[in-house]
């Protein structure tokens, strides 16, 4: 599947071949992949294997992790992507990991007791612009979705977007060449009557903190990796860092929804502060309004 991938402040889009991209369709088949590495207690068992798959998309566009890094992982739901960096590691590393959803970070934390030998730390709050307390989305048949930025004041035009990323999933291949010939038009209607289980949210009242609040508390004085997948809320992590922590930051990658409206903004953060920057959308993700944006240190 090609994807256009594109440094930032460079008229130049080459392309070439990725991964599915961070929509495939397991939720249309819960069981398609198989968990490898450490088998993490999780909620819905096909989310650990979906999230599992995705891991290596991180590490691309001159991102990497060497042993003794400290990463933080924001938006940890259950650690999958701090596991695959401790084993990269060979659990020579430190992870902040950040969890607000109350159901998701107990079972972060229960993880990272049984899993990570102490080097991981699960934080029960999200990160923001300002210290405050939000109503989340809880979806708990796909956890992977729970949002601050989702209510059922729009979580059908939520299914739509998400319906036609799995559709674009399975047009490319994802489930096979069987179903890859299934028009459209039949898909779309199946896809989204699977999805229907995001219409079913629980309401959580969580608390959120400024990055560079949490910096001070915790006494990290370096980030070799920054990795933030919020499902919306990528500008307010990214605003809750103050000027004097950003030359902390030597790495960043950050999965953006409503591509078309923020893309150039989170681009323009990172720019500003030093970064070079590049970003990366396949057609999967293109269908979802997403992407990816890379930050490196020159």
């Amino acid at each position: 599947m090609s994807a256009d991938v594109t440094p930032c402040g460079s008229g130049a889009r080459p392309k070439r071949r990725v991964r599915a991209g961070l929509l495939a369709p397991t939720l249309v088949h819960p069981f398609v992949m198989a968990m490898r590495a450490i088998e993490l207690h999780s909620i819905n068992r096909w989310e650990a294997s979906f999230l599992r798959e995705e891991v290596g998309g991180y590490f691309t566009h001159g991102i990497e992790c060497r042993p003794g890094a400290t990463v933080l992982d924001v938006g940890a739901n259950i650690g999958v992507f701090s596991a695959a960096v401790y084993e990269r590691l060979d659990g020579d590393v430190r992870i902040y990991a950040f969890e607000p959803m109350p159901p998701l970070h107990a079972t972060l934390e229960r993880n990272a007791r049984e899993f990570f030998n102490g080097r991981l730390t699960a934080l029960p709050y999200g990160l923001a612009s300002r210290d405050d307390e939000l109503d989340f989305s809880y979806i708990p048949a796909a956890t992977i979705f729970s949002s601050s930025s989702r209510d059922q004041g729009n979580i059908e035009d939520e299914r739509r977007r998400v319906t036609a990323s799995v559709v674009e999933g399975i047009r490319q291949g994802g489930l096979g060449p069987v179903l890859r010939r299934v028009p459209a038009r039949v898909l779309t209607p199946l896809i989204s009557r699977k999805l229907r289980v995001l219409r079913h949210l629980e309401t959580h009242r969580v608390k959120v903190r400024p990055l560079s609040s949490v910096l001070d508390e915790q006494g990290i004085d370096h980030i070799d990796l920054l990795k933030v997948d919020v499902e919306g809320a990528e500008l307010e992590v990214l605003r809750g860092i103050e000027e004097r922590h950003w030359p902390l930051v030597r790495q960043a990658v950050v999965e953006v929804e409503g591509w078309q409206q923020n893309r150039d903004t989170v681009c323009e953060v990172l720019l500003t502060h030093g970064f070079k920057v590049s970003t990366e959308q396949n057609s999967v993700q293109r269908a979802g309004d997403i992407g990816m944006v890379f930050a490196v240190r020159p």
